[in-house]
């Protein structure tokens, strides 16, 4: 899913941005809001949200200056808001890099559109971060999994439910011995459709996503402490150490031994 804030001040448009449109359906998840910007900056930088909403005039921080900060960080897409027609704002904020401006009263068709466009934008970005692989080391020797982003494609329609649902179906059952053939009897497809919608949708197999999926929970299991390396191979669907150790190195870089070691020794 794609992760999204918003920062408005007025509580009951804040409330009505998370009501208006379906956001399930757009393959999007609101993770936090803020009724000022200062206290949207805080939780932006604990939450890396993709996609920012946030509106022109609050308390404390205003939107752009949001925007600039939040910048310094990372780079999520951003989606102005504004009771306010104002060329000067759209600008600075075009010239900031957000990806579309609204004016208030927003209307349902339109906060629709530009969630859609932008969540192709970053559906793209995050197939490229696919492309890409494997994680590199950057900078403080800090691994970064930034590669390991949920990817769940935008296009709208019957065709897109159902690879959203084979991803469903993977993120849901990757630990077990599942193949393309359960999850074609799961949605009550061929497999050879399945197969065909999956590389048109995704530019990835399902054998390919579903080993993403793994080494993603795998790098995520292997921050614990205590947790042996043959039980994170068996919990990601693995019975063979040696097979998943493979794997794993061919995906970061790294042997499992290796990525847990470094872990810990930058923490």
């Amino acid at each position: 899913m794609i992760d999204c804030f918003i920062a408005e001040d007025e509580q009951i448009l804040r409330r009505g941005l998370t009501l208006t449109i379906d956001w399930n359906a757009l393959g999007c998840r609101i993770i936090g809001e803020a009724e000022n910007g200062a206290q949207a900056l805080d939780l932006i930088q604990k939450l890396k949200p993709d996609l920012i909403i946030t509106d022109i005039r609050m308390p404390v921080l205003d939107g752009l200056s949001l925007i600039e900060k939040t910048l310094e960080q990372y780079r999520p897409e951003f989606i102005i808001i504004s009771g306010y027609n104002d060329f000067a704002y759209a600008k600075k904020a075009i010239r900031l890099g957000a990806a579309d401006y609204l004016c208030k009263p927003i209307d349902e068709k339109e906060l629709t559109a530009a969630v859609t466009e932008v969540c192709k934008k970053i559906a793209g970005k995050q197939a490229q971060a696919l492309q890409n692989m494997p994680v590199k080391i950057i900078a403080g020797n800090k691994l970064l999994l930034a590669h390991f982003k949920e990817f769940v494609p935008q296009s709208a329609g019957r065709k897109n439910k159902y690879i959203s649902n084979a991803i469903r179906f993977i993120q849901q059952n990757y630990g077990g011995n599942i193949t393309m053939r359960d999850a074609c009897k799961h949605l009550v497809i061929s497999e050879s459709y399945l197969t065909k919608l999956f590389k048109e949708y995704t530019g990835y197999s399902f054998i390919e996503y579903l080993t993403y999926w793994r080494m993603k929970k795998a790098c995520e299991l292997l921050n614990t402490e205590g947790i042996k390396i043959y039980a994170v191979a068996e919990r990601v669907g693995y019975s063979d150490q040696r097979y998943f150790s493979v794997l794993f190195k061919k995906y970061t870089g790294l042997t499992p031994k290796q990525f847990r070691e470094k872990q810990f020794s930058i923490e």
